[in-house]
């Protein structure tokens, strides 16, 4: 009876470790992300064109987001939307602000990231542009109030000498320069937001761009890069006239099919 005993025993045991449910490791949103993001970043460098290349940067935004709002009272999640907050598109960031504690926009790291959310809904297209000044070479202050309204557009570019895709950007500005300056239909400026100033003047030589070309200096309280919220360079804002923002980071052939009609 005691062996017979001793095997039910076992048996039962046996049978509710069978039966045990095992709770899931929680999942890691960031080490997920970042995973995710070394795997892109070897898809986007085998890339056959630029199209795939885009398109494997668009999938890999979509997945960060639903992390994001999947995982939204984790703060791990902090660490990707501080990091990819750039990659995030308007309605992205609105809806990641929209549904995270409000604590959280205070928190270190996360105070910036929300301060340059705000900007930018105050840079919107369709929202008045912001007054702020900038140095030229000789170091006269010129605010984009001395621009505004001088032309039928301004378009305000914001760029640095190590960024290449600025560099990239500079012969499409020729372009719309030499297409729609004389006629007084377009103006641009550029701003610089490089921290060394004597890099910035090296890539003025180098560039030899034939329109107004601006420093931001970071000084608080008109530093331009915050005021309007530059998180990613080239960032560009077409200004009509009456000094409306038109649009954010226009494509060439946009600006051309706004100042062509």
């Amino acid at each position: 009876m005691k062996k017979l005993i001793i095997s039910l025993l076992a048996v039962a045991g046996l049978v509710a470790c069978g039966n045990k449910t095992t709770t899931p490791e929680p999942i890691d949103p960031w080490l997920e992300c970042t995973q995710l993001f070394d795997t892109v970043l070897v898809q986007y460098k085998a890339a056959p064109t630029r199209e795939v290349a885009d398109s494997i940067i668009n999938d890999f935004v979509e997945q960060a987001y639903q992390l994001v709002v999947t995982h939204i009272d984790s703060i791990q999640t902090d660490s990707i939307v501080i990091s990819f907050f750039y990659m995030f598109s308007p309605e992205q960031k609105d809806s990641i602000f929209n549904a995270m504690n409000t604590e959280r926009w205070n928190t270190e790291g996360m105070q910036k990231i929300y301060e340059q959310y705000q900007a930018e809904l105050l840079t919107a297209p369709g929202q008045p542009y912001l007054d702020v000044q900038a140095l030229q070479q000789n170091g006269k202050a010129v605010r984009l109030s001395d621009l505004v309204g001088k032309t039928d557009y301004l378009l305000v570019d914001f760029w640095a000498s190590w960024c290449r895709p600025c560099r990239q950007l500079i012969p499409h500005l020729k372009d719309l320069h030499a297409k729609y300056h004389q006629s007084g239909k377009l103006q641009i400026v550029g701003i610089s937001v490089d921290r060394d100033r004597n890099a910035w003047l090296q890539a003025l030589q180098e560039e030899q761009m034939a329109w107004l070309q601006l420093h931001d200096t970071h000084e608080a309280p008109n530093n331009p890069s915050d005021s309007y919220g530059i998180s990613a360079i080239p960032t560009t804002f077409l200004i009509d006239r009456n000094g409306t923002i038109v649009l954010r980071n226009p494509s060439e052939e946009e600006i051309a099919e706004i100042l062509d009609k």
